[in-house]
């Protein structure tokens, strides 16, 4: 599955998948405004895209205009949780691992509030089908066992939805997920949101 899906997502033409990119930070912008969030009290992590992924640039953009904190992961061992820290538009980047672009270690350390994630393939039930590594069910599963309140969205291209994601004992739900064409919600939007805010 994951590579079939990896193959659908990379033939989709870079043109159209850069408008994908923006239409989808205009609905992710919208859904989480709806929400009535306060900004400054709600960090959001994204990631900085490896080639290939739906690039969350313009939604980090978006997100950092109107004051919300912006965060990117920095990776440790495999299967271990994610530590963030904060990320606006024109600061430096540092290499990771496995090519990824991190915030600089001078950078503050910040808890999510919204967390979203990379993925290759989800389905209707908010099963997540991600890239192997373990990353993000360990940091999910680490922020929600701690009582952390945390909203877990996928971004993705509408192509990626598939019928059904195996599901394994690790996995972590999604609590939404927002393509180019829709917000999909798994959860209830108010309890996620409402906690997400405090």
């Amino acid at each position: 599955m994951r590579v079939k899906l990896r193959a659908v997502r990379d033939a989709l033409p870079a043109a159209e998948a850069a408008q994908a990119g923006q239409g989808l930070a205009d609905k992710a912008l919208a859904f989480l405004l709806e929400k009535a969030l306060d900004p400054a009290a709600t960090p959001v992590a994204l990631y900085a895209a490896l080639p290939g992924e739906l690039d969350c640039a313009p939604l980090l953009a978006a997100l950092a205009a109107r004051g919300f904190p912006t965060l990117l992961p920095v990776a440790g061992v495999k299967a271990t949780p994610l530590t963030f820290r904060l990320w606006r538009p024109g600061d430096a980047l540092a290499p990771g691992r496995f090519g990824l672009r991190e915030p600089v270690a001078s950078a503050r350390d910040m808890a999510p509030k919204i967390l979203f994630l990379p993925l290759l393939g989800f389905d209707a039930e908010g099963t997540r089908l991600g890239f192997g590594g373990g990353y993000y069910d360990a940091t999910l599963a680490h922020l929600r066992g701690s009582g952390f309140p945390v909203a877990a969205g996928g971004l993705a291209f509408s192509c990626q939805q598939v019928a059904k994601v195996p599901r394994e004992k690790h996995d972590e739900g999604l609590d939404f997920v927002v393509t180019e064409k829709e917000v999909l919600t798994f959860t209830d939007p108010a309890c996620v949101f409402s906690s997400s805010a405090t």
